[in-house]
């Protein structure tokens, strides 16, 4: 009876939750629903135990599971709320309607519904079929729910609740990453963040692509550093795993994963030349099949796209980002503005640290013209991303000046920027798409934001608290101009705005440099050899 009480437990768990999610649905007959529900949730439960024996085991710390647990209940718990009551306390655009918080999950969702209602084979990758998902991974997995766990009713929540389930197990890969590479005390903040982080948390309560290929990399990561560790063949097949999970979806993300593990394994360089040309040998040989899978995505997005796979890169890199930077301008009236102000050159870079800094946490708090629900929901997104910044801020400096050259922390604290400042160039700092996109890279920005933590708390560094005295004082600069742009009260120009913010930056980065060194001559002549009288 004591082996079988787990089992017992389990099979509980399941089964109630999968009448509570039939109940809270409202789609069609409630036991066809608890039907789908149960199916979706037994396959979670098993993801759930697997990852939990595979990255835990008997020996993790109780409060992991709490966090897992907390993970899971508030992706499930946003999914069925935004359902609820998107419909009446969203705007009036067809997927608040529909109960969809994102228009692309919107567009996919009901494609996917379309085809597994209809005879077409799932894997219908056609040009008609791909007009909501270039890549088709999420379309033929949204499908394939559908036709086989709810063929006579739509029921989107089933692939809430799978999303909501996969993106919880990027808490256990993450905690994983930190522990054995940077100690349980990082762990245990990177493994919250995850678990807490707003945007991860919005996008796994929808019907989003973001959530797998985030745990993917998660995978990815955790595998690279039981490599670092020595286990070669565990870590190897999770890191090579995490890379075709986010493969499938999304061939783009799946080649940036290989790139950030084959990079990191060449900037450690701790392998022999035998090891190190065979895994190099093995993400190549994915990393040229996401290119393929990536070069026929395109090929049919729209005339006068290159066929050669590098041109076509160069422009997707080029011609997408002069796109997304003309929607950029032609939706804000204030872009316009600036744009008109400033020389051409600028308007890229301008772009980008719009996106570093999206979701804009003053003008969420100072905006007084969106939705309730819509404005807190901005409000709590911005509050993570913001909340992030101090410590990736401090990340970097603290790992040139402290870290070895080829450390780990460095490489991850510059990936990090790294990833975020293409993402912002690419989407022209878009709103929406450069923070889905960035949520991506959570693992690897939560391991950093772990370890940056730990190591100010080591070292009893004052710098982790200037950066966020420095985030929180410029917030408060630029919350007195969204005030006044909202509510019509007198302030500085937007250039004298962005004035007194470098002003401030420079002169407290100054003053705290100087106080250190102060400190620095003080304990030397403290501590140095008596002086000759």
């Amino acid at each position: 009876m004591k082996r079988l009480r787990p089992w017992l437990l389990a099979a509980t768990a399941i089964t109630l939750s999968a009448f509570l999610f039939a109940v809270l649905d409202r789609r069609g007959d409630l036991f066809s629903g608890v039907a789908g529900y149960l199916a979706v949730s037994a396959i979670g439960g098993s993801m759930l135990w697997g990852a939990w024996r595979f990255e835990a085991g008997k020996d993790a710390p109780r409060w992991l599971a709490i966090a897992l647990a907390g993970s899971l209940a508030l992706r499930l718990g946003m999914g069925f709320f935004l359902d609820a009551t998107l419909a009446s306390s969203g705007n009036d655009s067809p997927q608040h309607r529909g109960g969809y918080f994102y228009p692309d999950a919107f567009v996919r969702d009901l494609q996917a519904w379309e085809l597994a209602s209809s005879d077409r084979p799932l894997v219908d990758l056609s040009e008609q079929a791909q007009r909501s998902d270039q890549y088709g991974g999420m379309l033929v997995l949204s499908a394939s729910v559908y036709r086989l766990l709810s063929p006579g009713v739509h029921r989107p929540l089933l692939m809430v609740v799978l999303g909501a389930t996969v993106s919880s197990l990027a808490v256990l890969f993450t905690w994983g990453l930190a522990r054995r590479a940077f100690g349980p005390r990082a762990a245990s903040v990177a493994a919250w963040t995850v678990a807490l982080f707003p945007d991860a948390i919005l996008l796994a309560a929808s019907e989003m692509r973001e959530p797998f290929v985030g745990t993917g990399l998660a995978l990815a990561l955790s595998g690279y550093a039981r490599v670092r560790d020595g286990s070669l063949r565990a870590g190897f097949g999770a890191a090579l795993a995490g890379a075709v999970l986010a493969l499938v979806l999304s061939p783009p993300f799946g080649l940036l994963i290989l790139l950030f593990i084959g990079l990191a394994w060449l900037w450690e360089g701790r392998a022999d030349a035998k090891r190190t040309a065979w895994a190099l040998g093995a993400i190549g040989a994915l990393a040229l099949l996401a290119l393929v899978l990536t070069v026929r995505a395109w090929v049919p997005m729209q005339e006068g796209v290159p066929r050669a796979p590098l041109q076509m890169i160069g422009w997707w890199l080029s011609e997408g980002a002069r796109f997304e930077l003309y929607k950029l301008e032609q939706g804000s009236g204030w872009v316009q503005t600036v744009f008109q102000q400033t020389p051409l050159w600028a308007h890229f870079p301008l772009a980008t640290l719009n996106g570093l800094v999206q979701p804009f946490l003053p003008a969420a708090l100072a905006d007084r013209d969106a939705l309730p629900l819509l404005r807190l929901l901005v409000i709590w997104r911005a509050l993570g991303w913001f909340g992030m910044l101090p410590f990736l801020l401090f990340a970097p400096f603290a790992a040139v000046r402290w870290s070895p050259r080829r450390s780990l922390q460095l490489y991850m604290a510059v990936m990090v920027w790294a990833t975020a400042i293409f993402i912002s160039y690419r989407y022209a700092g878009d709103q929406w798409d450069s923070p889905r996109y960035r949520t991506v890279f959570l693992a690897a920005q939560a391991g950093v934001v772990g370890w940056a933590w730990a190591f100010a708390e080591e070292r009893r560094t004052p710098w982790l608290r200037r950066s966020a005295v420095l985030v929180g004082t410029e917030t408060l600069i630029f919350l007195h101009w969204d005030v006044g742009r909202y509510y019509h009260i007198p302030r500085l120009s937007l250039w004298w705005t962005l004035a007194l913010g470098v002003a401030f930056a420079v002169i407290f980065l100054a003053g705290s440099t100087a106080i250190d060194a102060a400190r620095v001559a003080a304990d030397r002549s403290l501590t140095g050899p008596p002086r000759e009288v």
